[in-house]
């Protein structure tokens, strides 16, 4: 992007009345290869850019985008920005206020040992073959064996009329494996590391690499066969529930959507509802208990949700959102922030291309080491349940009623794990659901997942959030619930 271009536009972007403006270009390039019983089954790359132009004018946002980079088009888009603010200004009840940001001048790049696009497609494809191959164990009931390969640049230059220039690059890559296995009526899926295509971080090829896919498939053909033959799980309604990383990086996140201020505020609605967790609620409500805390951590190395700055020119921040148990934190933008008298924002605006605004969405949404080892909570528990890997979920509109399907789940009894069980699910509803919680396990079993496709917004956007969590244990849940 040609930087007198900026200059150009942001020039135009600042006419009389304008109290802010900013000219942001957005570029992706992405990449998704998938393999089918050793075929390629998806290969596509992709490459979106464009600016939009976005002014504060009368009190109000406008916005305007394009594609076509030149004076005449660019002209327009920021006049047409101008435009658009002073029609919306009429309808305002109140005029936007920003939270003030200290100017930033920087050039940054997520760190890579690697960089994917130096890989070549045959290498990939190989690894990607060579996974599907392994999977295959020669029981007629495998129907499918799966494996995935994704990776993408976004690319943010950001100029505002306070003086921020900001130049970003967050590449993302990741894969997974899974199997399809089937006997008569029943069907089952395991999938390495993490369901829907695997895994993903803020990483270069090297994180594609270290998932070894081809000494994990194995496993998923071995555990999705054996789902086939293992009992159902049972309905309870006051079970011992432990979760592993990889389904409780889902129950955070649903919940962490309770967390967005645009939500909690009435202001956004579309595709998860508003929220539960209201303003009068800020330090006073038991979100959960002691051993809860919960952080929204944009600056965690490798995370998904891990940037330098939000599409506001932020700085990527840390801040607690449940402390031992109490709700003390939103997920914030500039515009959001002085609406509840926070001084700034907690740097949770981005948009997911170039013709979109900015939404309040998630960073890393994590849950907070505790004390036990993982061996230690199986130990200790006498008559409960170990789930993992989320295949359905359902949350209500307010983030409080909420069911989840995993993919596969085992019986603990009297301090060992005895066999595996099929379709277990569990239900719940949230602070009940967290104050449920008896035991944490430390660092060690800390593991990051991350979510590529959260959905927002109208027009939608799809963004991608990252949420780190340990073995959890819960008590009084009830399970079995679909069978």
């Amino acid at each position: 992007m040609d930087p007198d271009l900026l200059e150009f536009t942001l020039s135009k972007a600042t006419a009389d009345g304008v109290a802010y403006a900013d000219v942001k270009f957005m570029e992706r390039r992405s990449m998704s290869i998938s393999v089918k019983n050793e075929a390629i089954e998806g290969n596509s790359k992709s490459l979106s850019a464009g600016l939009g132009v976005k002014v504060l004018c009368d009190g109000a946002y406008g916005f305007a985008s394009t594609n076509i980079l030149d004076r005449d088009n660019l002209e327009k888009t920021a006049l047409k920005a101008i435009r658009v603010a002073k029609a919306v200004s009429k309808t305002m009840k109140r005029p936007i206020v920003l939270a003030d940001e200290p100017v930033h001048k920087d050039t940054v790049i997520t760190p890579m040992k690697t960089n994917p696009e130096t890989v070549s497609l045959e290498e990939i494809v190989a690894v990607l073959i060579e996974a599907s191959k392994s999977a295959n164990t020669g029981d007629s009931r495998v129907k499918a064996r799966n494996s995935y390969y994704n990776h993408w640049k976004d690319r943010m230059i950001l100029w505002t009329s306070e003086g921020t220039r900001i130049d970003q690059t967050i590449a993302v890559t990741g894969g997974g494996v899974s199997t399809l296995a089937v006997q008569g009526s029943e069907t089952q899926t395991r999938s390495k590391p993490s369901s829907f295509r695997g895994d993903f971080s803020t990483a270069g090829y090297e994180f594609f690499e270290s998932l070894n896919l081809i000494e994990e498939a194995p496993m998923a053909t071995k555990e999705a066969l054996e789902l086939l033959e293992a009992p159902a799980c049972p309905s309870k309604n006051d079970a011992t529930l432990i979760l592993r990383p990889a389904q409780l990086m889902l129950q955070t996140h649903e919940n962490g959507h309770g967390f967005e201020l645009d939500r909690a505020l009435d202001y956004e609605a579309a595709f998860a509802g508003t929220s539960f967790l209201k303003p009068h609620l800020l330090n006073e409500l038991k979100f959960g208990n002691e051993l809860v805390t919960l952080v929204a951590d944009a600056t965690a190395p490798g995370g998904l949700g891990t940037f330098y700055y939000d599409h506001e020119g932020v700085a990527a921040q840390r801040s607690v959102l449940v402390d031992k148990g109490l709700f003390v934190g939103y997920l914030s933008s500039r515009e959001t922030a002085p609406l509840i008298g926070l001084e700034r924002s907690s740097g949770a605006a981005r948009a997911s291309a170039y013709n979109r605004m900015p939404l309040i969405r998630m960073t890393n949404i994590n849950l907070e080491p505790g004390d036990w080892k993982y061996d230690e909570i199986i130990e200790d528990t006498k008559d409960g349940y170990l789930f993992d890997t989320n295949v359905s979920w359902s949350i209500d509109d307010l983030r409080l009623s909420f069911q989840f399907g995993c993919e596969i789940g085992w019986k603990i009894e009297n301090g060992e794990i005895k066999h595996m069980i099929r379709n277990p699910s569990y239900t719940g509803i949230t602070p009940q659901f967290w104050n449920s919680v008896s035991a944490v396990a430390n660092k060690d079993d800390f593991k990051f997942f991350g979510t590529p496709n959260c959905g927002k917004g109208e027009p939608g956007q799809v963004m991608y959030t990252g949420h780190g969590a340990p073995t959890t244990r819960f008590e009084n849940v009830r399970i079995g619930v679909v069978q």
